[in-house]
């Protein structure tokens, strides 16, 4: 279990790799290997996969907890033909009922994660016999299709369940509004048992991942066991494994979310870094970078200038720092810190004539 809120044990099952193998013809064995082992050093429990990627990935790293989701009724029958033992098999509630005696027997013995789409959640409490859940041993309802959160009364029917199916209850969110992410953080947060999430899971219609940990750790004070510092690491494989420019300006994983020029900015993260930013880039492995240009302001240019062993006492920083927005202006661009050094040296043989 990898997070601890309210003192209520949680857990992430993590669906990057179905969704990645719909887009990847061939597939990088070095870079999926990196990928999936930092997965679980991030906090991931369990690795979703389902046929179609086993077919393509052939043989999943060693030591590494999988779950296999039954996309047809008939890739049950292919359970057998992989090494890797899944700790649990997902099946669709819409699917289970065209299950027969050949296939019942086939999961005898294996756990089930029963998912049940939001929308006929209702027929699930309303089967009065429960007869699912004496012909399959289900260990935990999915609510997928989830597009919004009753903060009110959802924890309320979340329970419901539990009491009624002897089952935990957890759920896969859907970014249709773009609420997938806070609706895991607020499950997790209520008395859901885990969430289901995607790396970069926006661009699959998912809760990203790096949001959910890492929103749950600085909103909701819990305790993620995984080590975050690694998530930098991640994205670098992630974006080498697939190929995908991820949006510069993307929470968590974005190049630039850490990147300031304005004077107003670089005065306030001086002052109080909480000023600008939520969490501290050394929670994730990233690094702040204060870039100087035609915005910057005096602060930020005593910095870089102390940053690059230069004494800026002596210096008529006023005069400087319009050198400095003069030649932004002209570049078209920020100044790189060899030019900064140039433009330094330059000014002070100016004074000195």
């Amino acid at each position: 279990m990898s997070i601890i809120i309210k003192n209520n044990k949680k857990f992430i099952i993590d669906r990057t790799l179905p969704e990645i193998m719909k887009r990847l013809e061939k597939v990088d064995e070095i870079d999926l290997e990196k990928f999936l082992m930092l997965l679980e050093k991030v906090g991931v429990d369990l690795i979703e996969v389902n046929k179609f990627t086993l077919d393509k990935i052939k043989v999943l790293p060693e030591k590494l907890h999988y779950i296999y989701r039954v996309d047809d009724i008939s890739h049950i029958y292919f359970l057998d033909n992989y090494i890797c033992n899944f700790k649990y098999v997902i099946l669709d509630y819409k699917k289970i009922f065209s299950l027969n005696n050949d296939t019942l027997d086939k999961l005898k013995g294996r756990k089930i994660i029963l998912e049940v789409d939001i929308k006929i959640l209702d027929k699930l409490i309303g089967d009065s016999d429960n007869k699912l859940f004496s012909k399959l041993n289900i260990d935990f309802v999915r609510i997928k299709n989830v597009v919004k959160y009753d903060l009110s009364g959802w924890g309320k029917m979340i329970q419901q369940i539990k009491d009624r199916f002897s089952a935990n209850v957890g759920f896969c969110a859907d970014d249709k509004f773009y609420m997938a992410t806070a609706i895991s953080i607020e499950a997790l947060n209520d008395d859901t048992d885990f969430v289901t999430a995607a790396f970069n899971g926006e661009i699959y219609g998912l809760a990203s991942l790096e949001e959910v940990l890492l929103g749950i750790k600085v909103v909701k004070q819990a305790i993620v066991s995984g080590d975050l510092r690694y998530i930098q690491e991640l994205t670098k494989i992630y974006t080498q494994l697939t190929s995908q420019k991820i949006y510069c300006m993307k929470p968590v994983i974005g190049e630039d979310i850490f990147k300031c020029e304005s004077g107003i900015h670089v005065d306030g993260i001086e002052k109080n870094t909480h000023t600008y930013e939520p969490y501290n880039p050394d929670d994730i492995g990233s690094k702040r970078t204060i870039y100087i240009g035609k915005h910057s302001g005096k602060k930020a240019v005593v910095l870089r200038l102390n940053s690059l062993n230069i004494d800026c006492n002596e210096l008529d920083i006023n005069k400087f720092l319009n050198k400095v927005r003069e030649t932004s202006i002209r570049f078209k661009r920020n100044i790189l810190d060899k030019e900064l050094v140039q433009i330094y040296n330059d000014f002070k043989d100016t004074c000195l004539r």
